[in-house]
């Protein structure tokens, strides 16, 4: 299928209408017992609720979407790759623990790409009910209303989102070194607990940049589109670009933050 013959808008609002369908079963299920396990991190948990809502979000864009590829988080889904096919990268539940913690930080997070391009990004957090939506080339939006383009903040002003134990243990000394110097220089530190909630608050104002050192595509595909509609930049650690094949490290910020927070970084 050409892109020029997909009208993105509305295929947003039907995956809108799919997430809607997710949220009300998440919610749902919350008031029941949950089965959890772990994955290779014995601390990134999934439940029985993330395979289940998985795979009624799967059922619901086969049966509209036949032809579409589908890349999901918790197994049984395609690959990605980079074709003409259109495809569906979704994380049925981001921020697990959150859900089986908290009940709350938790999103569901739908992004649509073709040719390595994202046309829709979509991120609910499904408590406090708010939509954060894009389609490429025509703004991102929270709960209806248009999100302004990022300006520039200053770095010692800048609010972070940062997972602390990248400071501790799950970094080589080097990198530790420049995350020490960084949490020292900006205003706060923030960690929500959820990539594409954190990186939709950057799209939104709320953060003014976002860093991991280990990503997947479903951990930030839909976000990606909202960065890119809002100006923001989205990139690996080291400046190169990021793909939406891999795994890979991850910085979403305000244009000159990223700038500031990758010369630290690398000094």
């Amino acid at each position: 299928m050409e892109t020029q013959q997909m009208n993105w808008s509305a295929l947003k609002d039907e995956a809108v209408s799919f997430v809607k369908t997710a949220a009300t079963r998440i919610v749902d299920v919350e008031r029941e017992s949950l089965h959890i396990d772990t994955k290779e991190d014995a601390d990134d948990l999934v439940t029985d609720k993330d395979i289940e809502i998985q795979r009624l979000m799967t059922d619901q864009i086969r049966k509209f979407y036949p032809t579409h590829r589908i890349v999901g988080e918790e197994g049984d889904h395609d690959d990605v790759h980079n074709d003409d096919t259109i495809t569906w990268i979704i994380d049925p539940i981001d921020g697990t623990t959150n859900f089986v913690h908290q009940s709350m930080n938790y999103c569901v997070s739908v992004g649509i790409y073709q040719r390595g391009i994202g046309y829709v990004g979509i991120v609910y957090d499904v408590k406090s009910e708010e939509w954060f939506t894009a389609v490429r080339g025509l703004g991102a939006y929270m709960n209806g209303k248009r999100l302004p383009k990022r300006a520039s903040v200053p770095f010692e002003q800048a609010i972070l989102g940062f997972n602390a134990r990248w400071l501790v243990g799950k970094a080589d000394e080097s990198l530790k070194q420049g995350f020490q110097t960084i949490v020292r220089d900006v205003r706060a530190v923030r960690s929500y607990g959820s990539a594409a909630l954190e990186s939709a608050y950057v799209a939104a104002g709320r953060l003014d940049g976002y860093m991991s050192l280990r990503l997947s595509p479903w951990d930030f595909a839909a976000a990606k589109v909202l960065l890119e509609e809002t100006g923001c930049e989205c990139v690996k650690v080291d400046g190169s670009p990021i793909s939406i094949e891999d795994q890979s490290t991850y910085l979403a910020a305000v244009p000159n933050v990223s700038q500031e927070f990758l010369s630290r970084l690398q000094s």
